[in-house]
């Protein structure tokens, strides 16, 4: 790879491509603040000398090395965190690659090849800072552009875990070792696996994985000894650890004619064997460790209830949010979870966000945008599960009550109210809470929060007080008063439309108006009373 990044018209296409399509700033005439990752001091070096000559005006200054063989490292940071101050291109070597926060960075160019995934997102991180009035007067920085030229997305595609220092396996061999760990230990200790039911399936399934290498293959070929062996059915009644020793060495990852599932499905089956080895070694941190991170899958699952598969399983994704569920759990029961939920897997949807960047081979081949996976620290089903748990057990909380009892509110109150919640989604707080009002629907937080807590009783009774103590009324429409009441009191909002649809129209076909014929100045009434109690909110929001 060096004699590519060290090419001339290699380094020449990339920084033509940058200048050229780069985000701008001053009316589009300054490439917006850029990282280029470059390999080593000597591609850095390579790549300010190619932007030099190119470039002769700005050499010196626009485009600056910053790595550990700079003279004053910490001070070429702090001007490039200036605003309009020089340099404007940082060529880092692994010094921005985490920790440094400058908004105005909007062009990301990954010059050299990444394998860690946390590293990968910590360089994604570097551009994801907001920056008002980046591109001009009340212009603010809408997204950030990552130029691509080393083939990092596609790697992360195939590869979402990414490869440690140490190097990671495919993930075909990681679950086969990972089964035959697990049938080493119902193996040797029958009381995990009482009924050997566990043993039974990890059996034949490994057996199966064996006798479906093609012994023509010339991978296969080159352990065609150890293939042979286990293929034999024979051989894995009772096995030693040296045999096991022998498939994770020899036989893990060859190739084999099997179909393979979705790759969502397979990470998850990884994620339960780990319980399960986990659950056999009483690594009780581990095991929390993998737990906490399915039961956030379940709790993502849940969202999906138009989904047939998904509904018949509600009722257990409910469960698995128990602590009770998890108490004495044993390796069969996780081996259902599994089961039940692979196939689940790839209806999660993916919180999303768009981003350009580019093929390069030696020529700019092609731009597209891709579909970059942010992964947050909290979901967004977690964060309102939280909100919902804080609002339920804080209804004495001053604003809560004033938002129950229909008292006006202050701008300080709405803004305590928000900074709270907020808190609650520590570092993504503002995403999650807005994110989450926009899937509400709520026209603004004290809607939203009161459609939550509902509104006091009393205080709805003492609304509709005239309604409930006027005789002229029938039963029905008294009825139809006091459901009103129960509406607000468990919703907090009742839409007028709402008034014409269940619980309201079963009390008569024809809607309100029609069940109050002869009465409009009460139903009226009703609408104007409605229209109050939510308006206090909308002027209170403003």
């Amino acid at each position: 790879i060096n004699s590519w990044l060290f090419n001339e018209d290699t380094v020449d296409q990339v920084l033509k491509h940058l200048m050229k399509h780069g985000h701008k700033v001053e009316g589009g005439d300054r490439l917006a603040k850029t990282i280029i990752f470059a390999r080593k001091h000597e591609h850095a070096k390579f790549i300010e000398d190619r932007f030099n000559h190119h470039y002769p005006n700005h050499a010196g200054h626009f485009a600056r090395i910053i790595d550990n063989y700079a003279k004053y490292p910490q001070s070429l940071i702090d001007d490039f965190s200036i605003k309009d101050k020089d340099p404007h291109i940082a060529i880092s070597v692994d010094m921005l690659d985490t920790g440094i926060d400058v908004p105005e960075v909007a062009n990301l160019v990954f010059f050299k090849p990444v394998y860690s995934k946390i590293k990968f997102w910590q360089m994604i991180g570097r551009g994801t800072r907001l920056c008002p009035d980046l591109l001009g007067p009340e212009e603010h920085k809408q997204d950030f552009r990552i130029f691509d030229f080393c083939f990092n997305f596609d790697f992360f595609r195939e590869n979402p875990e990414g490869i440690t220092a140490s190097g990671s396996a495919p993930l075909g061999t990681r679950l086969f070792r990972a089964r035959v760990q697990l049938l080493g230990h119902v193996q040797t200790n029958s009381a995990l696996d009482p009924d050997a039911t566990l043993k039974g399936s990890l059996t034949e399934g490994l057996h199966g994985e064996v006798a479906a290498m093609n012994p023509e293959n010339f991978i296969v070929r080159m352990h065609l000894e150890a293939v042979e062996k286990f293929q034999q059915r024979d051989t894995w009644n009772q096995m030693t650890d040296s045999d096991r020793e022998e498939l994770n060495r020899e036989v893990a990852g060859l190739p084999n004619t099997l179909e393979t599932d979705d790759i969502e499905a397979r990470l998850f089956d990884l994620k339960v064997l780990r319980m399960q080895l986990a659950k056999a070694e009483d690594d009780k941190a581990t095991f929390e460790r993998h737990r906490q991170r399915v039961v956030e899958m379940a709790m993502l699952l849940e969202e999906k209830t138009t989904i047939p598969a998904v509904a018949a399983q509600l009722e257990y994704l409910a469960s698995m949010q128990a602590a009770s569920f998890w108490e004495a759990i044993d390796l069969n029961a996780l081996e259902d979870l599994r089961l039940r939920l692979r196939g689940l897997m790839s209806l999660i949807e993916k919180k999303k966000r768009k981003i350009v960047y580019t093929d390069f081979k030696d020529e700019v081949l092609s731009v597209r945008e891709e579909e970059l996976v942010y992964m947050p620290k909290m979901t967004g089903l977690q964060y309102e599960k939280k909100v919902k748990d804080y609002l339920r057990n804080h209804q004495n909380h001053l604003v809560i009550q004033r938002l129950r009892t229909n008292q006006p509110l202050t701008e300080t109150d709405l803004q305590g109210l928000e900074q709270t919640l907020t808190e609650i989604g520590a570092d993504e707080g503002e995403t999650l809470l807005s994110n989450l009002l926009t899937r509400s629907s709520a026209p603004s937080l004290a809607h939203f929060v009161r459609s939550l807590v509902g509104m006091d009783r009393a205080t709805a009774q003492e609304a509709f007080s005239k309604f409930l103590n006027d005789r002229s009324l029938t039963a029905q429409q008294i009825r139809f008063v006091e459901m009103v009441i129960d509406q607000l009191t468990t919703y907090g909002i009742v839409e007028d439309s709402a008034l014409y649809e269940p619980p309201f129209s079963n009390l008569h076909a024809g809607g309100p108006d029609e069940l109050f014929m002869g009465k409009e100045n009460v139903i009226d009434g009703i609408f104007e009373t409605l229209q109050s109690v939510h308006s206090g909110l909308i002027s209170r929001a403003s």
